[in-house]
């Protein structure tokens, strides 16, 4: 088989990686620049969404990459990883090596998936069977206390799951709409309009 590419590509677009040492670079790549502690699969899943690797190709650089202790698992929780010093220097050095787009979009990727993550621990929204349809109790988390709660009733799964998503991504938007309705703030609940479209037009592009 020829070296220069010597992956899987079941699975990966056009200009995704071909080459197992690319696929261990994007990898170190990819931790490196999240500066803390990452989960794998998030790591997996950022590869795949966007075809860069092939996924056995991405477990097998994982475990590749572990054995030779250019990753480590964390002492905190044994699921999140991060990059030695040797992982440093091969993200730092190398990571030019690695098309600009597969780089771009694998950053766009785990920015997102990041984010989803961290709306899923401190905005909290539960679906709870009742009698006639369903409750989704929602919370924004506070360091010692909830910050904001409040509890919907739907009629059916689906839009009891809807409002979860919704809520959950756009929940601090919620909260301010709050705020401004009660204060009576007639400006800040424009200025919260304003954003709540701005957000819907990055979406939609």
């Amino acid at each position: 088989m020829d070296m220069e590419f010597d992956a899987i590509d079941a699975g990966i677009i056009p200009g995704g990686l071909r080459n197992r040492s690319n696929v261990r670079l994007l990898i170190c790549y990819i931790i490196n620049c999240v500066n803390k502690p990452v989960k794998k699969d998030l790591v997996i899943t950022a590869m795949q969404k966007n075809g860069a690797a092939n996924y056995f190709e991405i477990l097998d650089a994982f475990n590749d990459l572990q054995n030779k202790q250019n990753i480590i698992q964390s002492d905190v929780e044994k699921d999140l990883y991060t990059v030695t010093k040797s992982g440093k220097l091969i993200a730092m050095n190398l990571s030019d090596e690695l098309p600009i787009t597969v780089r771009e979009r694998a950053m766009a990727t785990v920015t997102e998936l990041l984010m989803q993550e961290r709306n899923e621990t401190e905005n909290v929204a539960e679906i709870v069977k009742i009698k006639n349809g369903y409750m989704v109790d929602c919370h924004i988390k506070g360091e010692e206390n909830d910050l904001f709660a409040f509890q919907l009733y739907v009629p059916d799964s689906k839009q009891a799951r809807l409002v979860k998503k919704n809520f959950q991504s756009n929940a601090e938007m919620i909260y301010k709409m709050m705020i401004a309705t009660i204060t009576h703030n007639s400006d800040f609940a424009e200025k919260t309009l304003e954003d709540i479209q701005n957000s819907k037009k990055r979406i939609k592009r």
